[in-house]
């Protein structure tokens, strides 16, 4: 019973905890990680692992004040993410299992996407909706290197199209009602474009593709899905999602820059730009005036 209380934030002492709480993660971590020679990996997963059930417990257990968690316990959420996935990773080598298989980051990816989703439910986290979310991509990744190993990039990029999709209809779903939890989504279609371009890039390094680009069919991809997020950003206010998008059009703007020409990106984009400045540019009508524009003011009293 004692425990349980001890593992009871105050709120007014949040901010402390959440505090203690990074730093428990960076020294855990950095445990791990020095430890890899000196000990087992049974050992390692345990100290990970005790960790990141204190803070996991520590977040659910924090009082219940309204729709969304206060600050600290998104902290204690987001601090417990990295340690989990440690030791997850080190549960997978201590059973025999190798860290950096497709394999391996499929289940702990699967793993962290199902538990943070079960804690987005449960404390109404945006940011577990996100990590859920990012999660799951990734394991959907791992999941098609691991059963299928594919050659090449183009299975990742479609794979990530899908994802921007989904992700895309999973936000307009949660727009009116959850919205925070809609923008978490968004974010993650943003980073996922970001992924078709690094995945895309990368390909074109390895495999000595020279510089012709990624293509335009994939070029156009993430020209849609940059100026998608910038106007999400812009109608509903949201920051992240700008960011993100400003983020992709650097990607589409260094993809389609190998070419030496006018045509046909640059032409076409200046030409449309422009086009739609000149229409809001253009000359109005001025409406009527208001039918009461003419009226005396309405009389006012000092209220007593």
């Amino acid at each position: 019973m004692v425990a349980r209380e001890l593992l009871r934030p105050l709120p007014f002492r949040g901010d402390l905890i959440a505090a203690g709480a990074v730093v428990l993660a960076v020294g855990a971590l950095l445990v791990d990680t020095r430890m890899q020679d000196a000990w087992a990996a049974g050992v390692r997963c345990a100290v990970v692992a005790a960790a990141a059930a204190v803070l996991l417990a520590l977040a659910w257990r924090a009082p219940v004040e309204g729709p969304a968690p206060r600050t600290y316990v998104s902290v204690l959420l987001v601090a417990a993410f990295p340690l989990a996935a440690a030791a997850l990773a080190e549960l997978a080598d201590a059973l025999g299992g190798s860290a950096g298989s497709a394999g391996t980051i499929f289940w702990v990816l699967g793993a962290l996407a199902a538990g943070y989703a079960v804690l987005a439910q449960g404390r109404g986290s945006a940011v577990c909706t996100m990590l859920a979310a990012a999660s799951a991509v990734g394991a959907a990744l791992a999941f098609w290197g691991w059963v299928f190993e594919p050659r090449g990039e183009t299975a990742y990029r479609w794979l990530l199209l899908g994802a921007i999709v989904l992700l895309g209809l999973g936000a307009v779903r949660l727009r009116d009602g959850h919205r925070r939890h809609a923008v978490a989504l968004i974010d993650v279609a943003g980073l996922a474009g970001i992924a078709i371009a690094a995945v895309s890039m990368l390909g074109l390094v390895v495999e000595g593709a020279g510089t012709g680009g990624i293509g335009t069919g994939w070029e156009i991809v993430l020209l849609i899905v940059g100026l998608g997020l910038v106007a999400y950003a812009a109608v509903d206010r949201e920051p992240g999602p700008g960011w993100i998008g400003a983020l992709v059009l650097v990607s589409f703007v260094s993809s389609a820059a190998t070419d030496g020409s006018l045509l046909w990106w640059p032409l076409l984009l200046v030409v449309l730009g422009g086009a739609v400045v000149a229409a809001g540019l253009r000359p109005t009508t001025p409406a009527p005036p208001a039918p009461d524009a003419d009226a005396p003011p309405a009389p006012t009293r000092a209220l007593r």
